[in-house]
């Protein structure tokens, strides 16, 4: 890279943050979809961000944003260290959620190193939230080359609009290369030896413990389902409560239901129920219909597996009491993933050796990070306080100094691993 970058303060972090969520559909907070006109601007701007610092902006097939030096060019065998987040948001969401994560790893790509370090890209993934498609990480799995051609057709979004469509839509604008022919039609460009993950933390625990830092250790796995109730549609007026298959109080039973089981298995497991509809909708019209989407979390995989277990025998004999018919598909899933040992025993030395205040701990929010280490590299992540552990809303925040606190960590943790990288990979292959 030809100079080096200016230093990176709170004031840049907050700027840049600033300039992300400009990019955002009207309303609340910001809403990027993949794909949409905000993501497009979004990754336009960041691209340009990162020809301004010197590195390349280079873009995969799935519209994955790679930020590195320019004498790194794709296809390079050379391992290296992948640090970023992603691009989309949840609608109405906070300007932080996998937007710190993003612009930490752009100027992290750009700091200068020695020859011999191992390479460091940054990388903006295209999407992870599901806000707009249910493909389970299409940002991360096509960026590591783990997805079927076969899912551009059969994903699509609440309108409609395939993967493969939205997607074509995006590369006309420049920000997607073209498929690769065949079963996998998306090719990593880069070969991942490590993975880092900055990101707020979404919950309380840090702030309420006045930590800097968390080190995750696992992340939670999860069950999404999409019931369909099936009742029978009758005058408001004139139907006896006795004789009602109602739909919607049975889906409002199954949401009670999963509430108590989460709470009857206790923390950190965790159900919610996203999103329920009614169909037909009337205030005169008993529900002859409902669809519900439950979900289910849990750090352990037996106690999730327990949990989405009972959920479903819990739904399954509502149903049956109230006469309504019930269809359940699971749309998603995640199991509960392990990260690296060996890169949080390095990050927990250095904080300890910095006299930094932390914790190790676990994610209740999946995290691009889980794909990566289920893909077998070594992963990840960094937490840095939320207020009041707000997240996913407009009144997100995290304090300017916490996010300068933790970009500082994050750029002497990569400083430590691109230079011990060998060691490190060594000693992360010998553990059983």
């Amino acid at each position: 890279m030809n100079a080096r970058p200016p230093e990176v303060t709170a004031q840049t972090l907050v700027e840049h943050l600033d300039a992300l969520a400009a990019h955002s559909a009207p309303g609340a907070g910001v809403t990027r979809l993949v794909y949409d006109d905000a993501w497009c601007r979004a990754h336009q701007w960041l691209a340009e961000r990162a020809r301004a610092l010197g590195l390349a902006a280079t873009v995969d097939a799935a519209g994955n944003l790679l930020f590195h030096d320019p004498a790194l060019e794709p296809g390079d065998p050379r391992p290296a260290l992948f640090v970023g987040s992603h691009l989309d948001s949840v609608v109405n969401g906070g300007r932080y959620d996998g937007a710190y994560g993003t612009v930490a790893g752009l100027l992290l790509a750009a700091a200068p190193r020695a020859p011999a370090d191992l390479p460091v890209v940054g990388f903006a993934t295209c999407e992870e939230e599901e806000s707009r498609f249910h493909g389970s990480f299409i940002g991360a799995r096509t960026l590591l080359g783990d997805a079927r051609g076969e899912e551009l057709d059969q994903v699509a979004d609440a309108g409609g609009v395939t993967w493969r469509a939205a997607l074509e839509a995006a590369r006309a604008r420049g920000r997607a290369a073209p498929l690769v022919e065949g079963e996998r039609p998306f090719r990593p460009l880069f070969r991942p030896a490590m993975m880092l993950e900055l990101h707020i933390e979404q919950g309380p625990v840090l702030e309420a413990e006045g930590l800097a830092i968390g080190l995750v250790e696992r992340i939670a796995g999860y069950r999404r389902l999409g019931l369909t109730l099936t009742g029978e549609a009758r005058h408001s007026g004139t139907t006896p409560m006795a004789l009602r298959r109602d739909a919607l109080a049975a889906a409002a039973e199954m949401i009670l239901a999963a509430e108590a089981g989460a709470r009857a298995a206790g923390e950190p497991a965790v159900a919610t129920a996203g999103f329920v509809r009614a169909i037909p909708g009337l205030a005169n019209v008993v529900p002859g219909g409902c669809e519900l989407w439950l979900e289910t979390r849990d750090l352990d995989p037996e106690r999730l597996d327990a949990l989405d277990r009972g959920l479903r025998e819990r739904c399954r004999e509502i149903a049956a009491r109230r006469r309504v018919g019930l269809e359940i598909e699971e749309r998603s899933r995640m199991e509960p993933t392990a990260l690296s040992w060996t890169l949080a025993g390095v990050a927990e030395q250095l904080a300890r050796e910095r006299g930094i205040p932390y914790r190790r701990m676990g994610s209740g929010a999946a995290h691009d990070a889980m794909v990566f280490a289920r893909a077998g590299i070594p992963a990840t992540m960094v937490f840095v306080p939320s207020r009041r552990g707000v997240s996913h809303s407009p009144e997100e925040f995290t304090a300017p100094d916490s996010l300068a606190a933790g970009y500082r960590f994050a750029a002497e943790l990569i400083a430590r691993l691109v230079r011990e990288g060998g060691a490190i990979l060594a000693g992360e292959a010998a553990r059983p």
